[in-house]
């Protein structure tokens, strides 16, 4: 069982509850004195790392949980979800071993007949493969971002429609340089006003920013936007 010194607060507030967060059999427990705030299974909850604790979001409501030892906790949940996978694939190998004899039974019985229907619809196979490997493709890719960057990023990032409006991003900007160019100006002294924000008030910080994201993270990516669109508006020239 692990166990860690917290403060509770809601998001919005400025003041927070003491309170005691357990990890154990995968189950997450808040305790504030000796009243139970709440327990609840890891697979039910959503935890988002920020730069003083975690965000949990639960049955419709969110709390910011704000720990002392957040390295202790961090690598206390990474094991106890670690464990809980490997519970998770060892059941999933146990289904899919019966179903491989269940469809091994199904393809002996009919082999002969499926050769011909094999046959006859072999170009249709042929488009269907070409989409699922560019589904493959792009889940592959987002799969990789959201591993590198996921703490930094909320995860509707990681989606096929955010990979299209990317794609989409791409082409506008080698047929009109000049109008992604003033967008990127834009987009990047917004998030310049953003970043200084948050890095002013840290309770905003905590509550809009994502994941592991930092109000320096914030600045630095504002400028870096600004930057480009720069020097894509020269290059536009």
């Amino acid at each position: 069982m692990g166990t860690f010194n917290a403060s509770l607060r809601a998001i919005g507030d400025v003041k927070s509850l003491p309170a005691t967060v357990e990890l154990s059999d995968g189950w997450l427990s808040i305790t504030a004195g000796e009243t139970q705030i709440g327990s609840w299974s890891l697979d039910e909850v959503h935890l988002e790392e920020i730069p003083t604790g975690y965000r949990l979001a639960a049955e419709g409501e969110q709390i910011l949980i704000e720990l002392k030892d957040l390295s202790g906790f961090s690598a206390e949940l990474a094991s106890r979800r670690k464990r809980r996978g490997r519970v998770g694939r060892k059941k999933a190998t146990e289904a899919r071993s019966e179903e491989r004899v269940t469809a091994s039974v199904s393809e002996s019985a009919g082999r002969a007949s499926a050769g011909a229907s094999r046959a006859e619809s072999r170009p249709a196979k042929t488009n269907k493969g070409w989409t699922e490997k560019g589904l493959s493709f792009v889940d592959g890719t987002l799969e990789k971002a959201n591993k590198r960057f996921g703490p930094y990023l909320p995860e509707w990032m990681f989606t096929r429609a955010m990979f299209a409006i990317a794609f989409g991003a791409l082409i506008l900007l080698i047929v009109l340089p000049g109008l992604v160019s003033t967008f990127l100006l834009i987009a990047g002294a917004l998030l310049i006003v953003f970043g200084a924000i948050t890095y002013s008030d840290p309770m905003l910080a905590s509550r809009w920013l994502p994941g592991r994201t930092t109000p320096t993270h914030a600045l630095l990516f504002g400028v870096a936007v600004l930057m480009m669109g720069v020097l894509l508006g020269v290059l536009a020239k």
